[in-house]
């Protein structure tokens, strides 16, 4: 028997027999309707009508409801009667409104596309009579929910609220009525006899009710039709170690490449948004911070840092325009809080050593090494490499027998125990119309390797103030200083990091006089100092201030339109000192000591004027923006150094006492644009959404012919969801599909690329050197913009009761008008000219995945997967091909493709006469034939491998019981390979340096078929050349951070006069699964776009433990 049988024979007396019966018949009549189209509490809300009544009974208002709709009131006569009368006189109200003004005890009940009218009656025999329970629903700020679900617990009743946040709902004295709504914290209340009640629903966890940075404005991310990922200041703090905001980002956001390539403290990762879109352009993404357009983020605390919107597709992007090619990054810092003042601390204090360490031969294989190479072929063998005479000479090295004295790892000489701190505090207040947050920070980084390090400190202020009812003002200030120690400067010389792989292990760090050793002390090694000593003695200090801050002023000129005036401006001071005394061997010993200084400044502003409009009617809501820009960018720079100093005394800081100073440089450059645009949002009850945006850039980066750009987006979202036929499907909690479409631009191209250009320059004549000047770039005028062709399309789920959340996009990005230097004939007299050439095609495919596991009041345990792909393809370079480090790039090709010969071995002493052929002997390298000319030409040259992945992601684990936490971080990278560039120079370096311990499986006569040489001299027919051998495989999985966190119970809080406090353990970097044979596979030496993956004596990464203590008064 359905719930409506029952509350007939319950409820109703002899009369309600009669009006079973007179429902049978409409049934029968009715019938097609109800199949036809079967209503729904929201197309009581969605139906409008208007209504004129005067003292009349609503039976009335029932005739005017059926001519006007396909609704169908069945009712007792009697019962409507005995109402009374009214009188309404409304327009456009909505059925469910007018429903709502039945006079007790009537009350309505949807069937299909029938409305019945019955009177509520006790329960004859019910201990808890039913009551009819009204009220409203709001959020935290005051603004009406509608759309609430409100039902009555373990029982199948269940209403939802109307636009107006208003209720009403059938339950029983005792009964608990649920509230719950997608991003809020569900609530229940007990029913009474009291007054409707308000409700106020605070805001949940889930990500759909998120507010995002959309550009000149921000929007709900339920509401979003573009690709942006947001992550929250929390998350990026989750890792102690965590330095700086890209650092915390990195395995955060799909499609989202944060490549830590080098562990030298204060280094910058690498950041890209959906591959590489450009050749000569920047491919990195536009930052944006609190407004400030082109803000720097190693500039900002992570700990100030409120949230992260990365906007991913071109239709997110397209209202930044000619910045906006490769995604942008907004970043947005805390404000003052409501509250009471708050003092908030944070110290991290962290211990940091090798991750790993790279197995190089020791004081006897390196001799081992240097026997073999002797015996290889003795007579054209210098006579330092005879046994019976290196020894004997050398008694500070050797013992009599000959053994060495000494044998350093200076893998574990040059590196330290690295002890790290970071101390921040901050102060927020709040009071009624006025909010301000200031905080100051500072860290010191140790480096792994002695003597390097980075200090930064900074400084913060945000302020909010509500002057007047229609006036908001809000301002950042933003300032600090950075300083870095560098010692792997010089990459391709003789410098520290290098000589950590190569000096030779039978030196000491110094002799027992306190002298450091060098290779010149081993007759015939290639000179240099020894690692120690040049960290120690080589100063290579960088340096910047820096200060950016912004005012915004908001008018709210009425209930829907507002206008922003908004100034931001960053100015910063940069400095490089180098030094290098009178007698560092491959450095300054020939000069005598070299010193520089170098030294730049930045400035810029910009001004930004827009409108924002809200409108609400009905079911149809619109946002729009609309607005204009003006940016303005000037730098200078200097160097000057000199040589040949009478002592190393006065360092860099006293170029003038050197008597051979360097020729002075200097520089400066500026830049412009002006900017309008707009965009358009639209949604149809909160179901069908669309947005189109649309801006002009003027830059004078670019010619006369060309001088503004246009780029156009158009998006649209389907709330699947709120469908009628998924209403009632209760594990889909949202489902949302999207579809975007933009182009976007790319203007960084450098200032003066479409003027020709003359360079100056020093030219010998009548025997002094006189200033000349050549030709530089040849102008274009025709020059125009980048532009990039984006289509995105995705969807978002939340299932589950909301505990999965789900989303997925692919794209196709499509680079048009490269932005290409294209090399002129030596007879043009110009080196060349930019010109727009070619086209580049990135698809990928992002999937976000978020799931709560486990969900219990004292035990939780979520996890979170990211997983990107993206596939790169040259689509036309004008049939031009490209070779940068180790690589070859060209049309129908993907980018950063490793090309190079195939190295199949050796040739054996049973293959001389083949290898004679090629003009090799047994013991040579042995390379693969691929056009069958007998000859080793280039066109044996193939592709070896990519330093982009198949695929990269990574998996968080986060489990909660009471009041402890874990957090694992898993990072996984697949499918790349890494040139390790690295390995090829040592093992074709001996016996001047120290090697690989792999290469004492060299070829022998007793030993052959194996992938190395025979030893010997570097110049007796070694193989330099990039080949298979030295392009390995760089796929991995790393177990990138584990936390373990406490917060401190309640109790000890209030003893202690805290807010809250939590201390944190961290490990980062501990454990790494791979096949590579370098100090770390996600590498890259150099920050070239096409060098991904070029691994050349890298800085190494550290492991690091850290401990971390939050507390807030």
């Amino acid at each position: 028997m359905g719930s409506y049988e029952k509350r007939i024979a319950e409820c109703l007396h002899w009369r309600a027999i009669k009006m079973a019966c007179l429902l049978f018949l409409c049934a029968l009549v009715m019938a097609g309707n109800v199949f036809a189209q079967t209503g729904t509490e929201r197309d009581l809300r969605r139906t409008t009508v208007d209504i004129q009544v005067v003292n009349q009974s609503f039976d009335k208002v029932f005739e005017q409801i059926e001519a006007a709709t396909a609704f169908r009131f069945v009712f007792n006569p009697s019962e409507i009667a005995r109402s009374g009368k009214v009188t309404i006189s409304k327009k456009n109200i909505s059925v469910e409104q007018v429903l709502r003004l039945l006079p007790p005890p009537l009350q309505y009940e949807l069937r299909g596309s029938n409305i019945l009218i019955l009177e509520e009656r006790k329960p004859v025999n019910s201990a808890a009579p039913r009551l009819l329970h009204t009220g409203h629903v709001s959020d935290a700020e005051g603004h009406v929910l509608p759309g609430v679900s409100v039902s009555v617990k373990r029982t199948a009743r269940r209403v939802i609220t109307d636009e107006e946040g208003a209720f009403r709902i059938e339950a029983g004295l005792g009964d608990t009525l649920r509230f719950s709504l997608l991003g809020f914290q569900g609530q229940e209340t007990a029913v009474s006899l009291s007054a409707p009640q308000d409700i106020v629903l605070q805001p949940g966890s889930s990500a759909l009710r998120e507010v995002v940075v959309i550009g000149y404005g921000s929007a709900s991310k339920e509401n979003l039709t573009t690709a942006i990922g947001t992550v929250k200041g929390e998350q990026l703090n989750e890792r102690a170690t965590t330095l700086n905001v890209m650092q915390g980002l990195a395995g955060k956001v799909a499609g989202v490449s944060v490549m830590m390539n080098s562990g030298k403290p204060g280094g910058n990762p690498i950041v890209k948004i959906r591959g590489t879109g450009s050749i000569n352009a920047y491919n990195g993404p536009l930052y944006v911070v609190d407004g400030i357009v082109g803000a720097d983020p190693m500039n900002i605390d992570p700990n100030i840092v409120e949230s992260v919107d990365v906007l991913k597709d071109a239709a997110a992007s397209a209202i930044y325009g000619a910045r906006g090619s490769n995604g942008v990054i907004a970043i947005t810092t805390k404000k003052g809080g409501k509250n009471t003042p708050a003092i908030s601390f944070r110290n991290t204090l962290s211990f940091a050593t090798l991750a790993r360490e790279i197995d190089l031969m020791d004081a006897n294989e390196a001799l081992e090494m240097f026997k073999r190479e002797y015996e290889y072929q003795p007579g054209r063998i210098a006579p330092h490499l005879d046994p019976d005479r290196q020894f004997s000479r050398k008694e500070e090295l050797f013992n009599a027998d000959g053994t060495p004295k000494y044998n350093t790892d200076w893998q574990k000489e040059a590196s330290r125990l690295a002890v790290s701190h970071e101390h921040a505090l901050s102060f927020s207040l709040g009071k009624e119309d006025i909010a301000a947050l200031a905080g100051l920070s500072y860290n010191d980084q140790q480096g792994i390797l002695i003597n390097s390090y980075s200090r930064q400190v900074n400084g913060f202020i945000n302020l909010g103030w509500n002057v007047k009812k229609w006036l908001h003002i809000q301002t950042v200030l933003n300032s600090g200083a950075f300083k870095q120690n560098n010692v792997d400067i010089n990459t391709f010389g003789l410098n520290a990091v290098r000589q950590i792989y190569e000096f030779l292990p039978f030196f000491p760090v110094r002799y027992p006089d306190g002298t450091y050793s060098r290779k010149a002390d081993y007759p015939g090694a290639e000179s240099s100092e020894n690692p120690v000593r040049l960290m120690n003695e080589v100063q290579s200090v960088a340096g910047r201030t820096y200060t950016m801050g912004n005012l915004l002023a908001t008018f709210y000129l009425s209930p829907k339109l507002q206008f922003t005036a908004g100034i931001s401006g960053q100015t910063g001071a940069s400095y490089n000192l180098y030094f290098s005394g009178r007698d560092i061997i491959g450095y300054s010993d020939v000069q005598q000591g070299v010193a520089t200084r170098g030294h730049g400044q930045t400035g810029s502003w910009t001004s930004e004027d827009y409108f924002t409009w809200k409108d609400n009617f009905g079911k149809h809501h619109l946002t729009g923006v609309a607005g204009a820009s003006w940016y303005y960018f000037a730098n200078m720079n200097t160097q000057a150094g000199s040589e040949g100093f009478f002592d190393d005394f006065f360092s860099y800081n006293s170029l003038q006492t050197g008597l051979v100073p360097q020729r002075p440089t200097s520089g400066s450059s500026r830049n412009a644009m002006n900017s309008f645009y707009m965009r358009f949002n639209y949604d149809f009850d909160n179901r069908y959404l669309f947005g189109i945006s649309l801006r002009a850039d003027g830059s004078s980066r670019f010619g006369a012919n060309n001088r503004y750009g246009y780029f156009p987006s158009f998006s649209a979202a389907w709330r699947v969801s709120s469908e009628p036929f998924l209403r009632d499907v209760r594990s889909i909690n949202s489902l949302k599909l999207r579809v975007s479409y933009g182009i976007v631009g790319n203007s960084d191209i450098g200032d003066y690329v479409t003027q020709s250009r003359i360079n100056s320059s020093q030219t010998p004549f009548g025997g002094q050197v006189e200033p000349s000047a050549t030709l530089g770039g040849l102008g274009n005028r025709d020059l125009k913009w980048e532009r990039a062709h984006q289509l995105n399309l995705g969807v978002d789920a939340t299932l589950l009761d909301r505990r999965v959340q789900f989303t997925a996009d692919v794209y196709n990005r499509i680079t048009k008008d490269l932005l290409y230097f294209k090399l002129l004939p030596s007879t043009s007299g110009y080196e060349g000219v930019f010109d727009n050439i070619g086209s580049i095609r990135n698809r990928g495919l992002e999937l976000s995945l978020t799931t709560e596991n486990i969900r219990r009041k004292n035990f939780s345990w979520n996890i979170s997967l990211i997983y990107s792909m993206n596939r790169s393809l040259v689509l036309n370079l004008n049939g031009d091909i490209m070779y940068p480090w180790a690589g070859r790039i060209m049309e129908g090709r993907p980018l950063n493709e490793f090309y190079g010969y195939q190295r199949l071995g050796t040739w054996g002493t049973n293959e001389a006469a083949e290898a004679a052929v090629y003009g090799k002997k047994p013991g040579d390298l042995k390379y693969a034939d691929l056009n069958h000319n007998k000859v080793k030409d280039a066109g044996d040259r193939t592709v070896l491998g990519n330093g982009m992945p198949d695929f990269e992601g990574s998996i968080v684990n986060t489990i909660n019981y009471r009041n402890f936490s874990l957090a694992l971080d898993l990072q996984v990278i697949y499918g790349h390979s890494l040139a390790n560039l690295t390995r090829l120079i040592m093992e074709n370096a001996a016996p001047a340096t120290n090697s690989y311990s792999s290469l004492l499986d060299a070829w022998t006569p007793e030993h052959q078929g194996t992938m190395n040489a025979a030893l010997r001299l570097p110049g007796d027919g070694f193989d330099s050349e990039i080949d298979s051998y030295n392009i390995e495989k760089g796929s991995f999985l790393r177990v990138r951070n584990i936390t373990l966190g406490y917060r401190l119970p309640s109790v000890w809080l209030k003893r202690c006069h805290l807010r809250s406090a939590v201390l944190g353990v961290s490990a980062e970097n501990y454990f790494l699964f791979t096949k590579y044979k370098g100090y770390d596979p996600e590498a890259s030496s150099f920050d070239g776009d096409f060098n991904q993956g070029v691994d050349l004596y890298q800085y190494p990464k550290a492991k690091t433990m850290a401990v971390t203590l939050n507390l807030t008064f």
